[in-house]
């Protein structure tokens, strides 16, 4: 019996044919039969925001929104590998990508079905030196989700369809797609943090670098090309997370319990102040007053 890979495309872009969509396209054509594909449009999913209640951290509970997380969760789940593509807005990436990953503080319900899974980023940009923080802000997914990341692709493409007026990024392309199921974790690039690939730092009083993402410490560097290097201690090993989301987060929902009246005092001096705007058909939502951690 012949097993079908599946290939899931995520598109967090409203543009229809836009490069985020016609980069997954090209990719996704390419990868070796017997295959099956997918594509999701999360603009066109509905994907609230997370309420913050932390029930999908509680023993046999799952989140209690009512909207399309699941389907876009089980799609992932049931993928033999992920592609998201992703455009810089506004030096980040598009805020569908993040309402989706701001739902993931239950991951380690799914975690075992996603580790090692192969996934890859793309993220188209606009103006040089204007990607801002998208790369860090897209990793977010696949490293909560313990996939392993093929690559993060960022290329100028400013204009729709513009992704492949380079004849070599059409071949990349199609490269990542022939060698999808066979490629490694990808390798870090200079000035990339070695440990997850983000490409951002806060520098710290003492000048040693500390990636955002993962939290490893760097030593100091200095130079154009110098790579870097350091310590490999990351909050995004399997080790980290299961203690971050299994233990921590769920001790926060215990603290809460025992300081629930006193923190309910606190709250309710501030339940009368009712300044709130909303436009005319709209109705402003005032449940986050009553929003638990149960």
């Amino acid at each position: 019996m012949i097993h079908f890979k599946k290939v899931l495309g995520i598109v967090a872009s409203k543009r229809r044919l836009g490069n985020s969509e016609v980069l997954l396209k090209e990719i996704m054509d390419h990868v070796p039969d017997p295959c099956s594909k997918e594509l999701i449009r999360l603009p066109d999913c509905r994907i609230d925001p997370c309420n913050g209640c932390y029930r999908c951290l509680q023993p046999g509970q799952g989140c209690p929104i009512k909207d399309d997380f699941s389907f876009i969760i089980d799609k992932i789940r049931e993928a033999d590998a992920v592609i998201i593509g992703v455009p810089v807005y506004f030096f980040g990436p598009h805020a569908s990508l993040k309402l989706l990953i701001d739902r993931l503080l239950g991951v380690q319900r799914f975690v075992d079905d996603t580790r090692g899974k192969p996934c890859l980023v793309v993220i188209p940009y606009g103006i040089e030196q204007w990607q801002g923080y998208a790369q860090t802000a897209a990793l977010v997914l696949p490293r909560v989700m313990e996939m392993k990341l093929i690559d993060c692709w960022t290329l100028q493409a400013a204009l729709p369809g513009a992704c492949f007026d380079k004849p070599e990024q059409l071949e990349r392309a199609r490269e990542l797609g022939r060698t999808l199921f066979q490629a490694k974790e990808c390798e870090k690039r200079v000035r990339e943090c070695p440990t997850c690939g983000s490409d951002l730092f806060r520098i710290h009083d003492d000048g040693n670098l500390a990636c955002p993402l993962c939290g490893t410490i760097r030593a100091h560097v200095s130079g154009e090309s110098a790579p870097i290097d350091g310590p490999r201690e990351s909050r995004l090993s399997s080790m980290a997370l299961h203690d971050h989301f299994r233990c921590r987060l769920v001790s926060m929902i215990e603290e809460y319990q025992r300081e629930r009246v006193r923190l309910k005092r606190v709250q309710s001096d501030y339940a009368g102040k009712t300044w709130w705007v909303a436009p005319s058909e709209g109705k402003v939502d005032q449940r986050d007053e009553q929003n638990d951690m149960r």
